[in-house]
């Protein structure tokens, strides 16, 4: 009878370590790619991360790269470049204006055994969480970039949205989130509060800040202080405690995980805007969420998704209302 040969934790760790080496060769050849059709790219979350905080160990595991290009056109310029290359969209339809507005991301596979796959985004915040503030922050912090990279607090606040988006299901999140913040000076903890509340971060960071107090609770809980959580966010982040798990395919779990965008956005106003769109999207978003891009099919999914937006919508405020009225945590 044969045994699987499993790698033990040396031969692990060599693996992951030749695969940073490749990522970081790949953004190499990526940026010299984009040098010659005159795109500026910036790296974000894992190569980002890997050329800054992680650059001395490099232990640091990344799959894919992503890179920022600002604007619409330089992303064009970039992917066609690319797809002459070793790659190819991962959507076909992706490239279309609408769908680009909506999504503000291009993913491209790689055709090589020697080349990881790209997402090329044009926006460092894209999400449902800041409906309002978004282009302020992409403007004010593509602005505060130094040497093609985020200053520290602009990156603490965009990886948390992004941990925040996926839910905090990656622990390798909530350990950049605290390696950020760990050497942080007392000047920059007070700009992440201002900027949490200024641009509309302040429940992602609550929400980020619960995570990584559980590593630095100390630092977690003098930046949760200075965000003087409102009634509102305390039954929030009440609403958090209770999904700090890992999300499941259980019918339950993936409704929290279809509607878990929305309880972040800080404005009542803003919340019920943002579900507007969810109810009524326009056709780029419509094509995003169901991976269709024929009119026809995008003119049918029309009254689909209602029904199912408007049904899962009653499931899931029910949940919330219930677990924010009856929890007695306190944050």
């Amino acid at each position: 009878m044969q045994t699987e040969n499993k790698p033990n934790e040396t031969e692990r760790q060599a693996s992951d370590l030749a695969r940073t080496l490749l990522i970081l060769s790949n953004y190499d050849w990526l940026k010299a790619e984009a040098e010659a059709v005159g795109v500026e790219i910036i790296p974000v979350k894992g190569i980002d991360l890997l050329q800054t905080v992680y650059a001395e160990h490099l232990d640091r595991f990344v799959r894919d790269i992503d890179l920022l290009c600002a604007g619409e056109e330089a992303c064009r310029r970039l992917v066609e470049r690319l797809c002459q290359e070793d790659y190819r969209l991962e959507f076909p339809f992706s490239l279309r204006h609408e769908v680009l507005a909506a999504k503000q991301k291009v993913s491209l596979l790689s055709c090589s055994m020697t080349k990881v796959n790209v997402d090329i985004h044009i926006a460092f915040v894209t999400k449902k969480f800041f409906v309002r503030t978004i282009g302020t922050f992409n403007a004010d912090a593509l602005q505060r970039c130094h040497d093609s990279h985020m200053e520290t607090t602009d990156r603490w606040l965009f990886l948390a949205q992004h941990a925040a988006f996926h839910l905090f299901s990656d622990d390798k999140w909530i350990r950049d989130l605290m390696v950020l913040l760990q050497p942080m000076t007392a000047t920059q903890q007070d700009a992440l509060v201002a900027k949490a509340t200024g641009y509309g971060f302040r429940r992602v960071a609550a929400a980020a800040l619960y995570h990584v107090g559980k590593g630095l609770p100390g630092q977690a809980r003098q930046l949760l202080r200075g965000l003087k959580p409102t009634a509102s966010e305390r039954r929030f982040l009440a609403f958090i405690r209770h999904f700090d798990r890992p999300i499941s395919r259980r019918p339950l779990d993936r409704l929290i995980a279809a509607f878990w965008e929305f309880v972040f956005i800080d404005s009542r106003k803003k919340r019920f805007a943002a579900w507007l769109r969810l109810m009524f999207p326009d056709k780029g978003t419509l094509a995003n969420i169901y991976k269709v891009k024929s009119p026809l099919a995008i003119l049918l999914f029309y009254p689909l998704n209602i029904l199912i937006s408007g049904l899962t919508s009653v499931v899931f405020w029910s949940i919330y209302a219930s677990m924010t009225t009856f929890s007695r945590r306190k944050p």
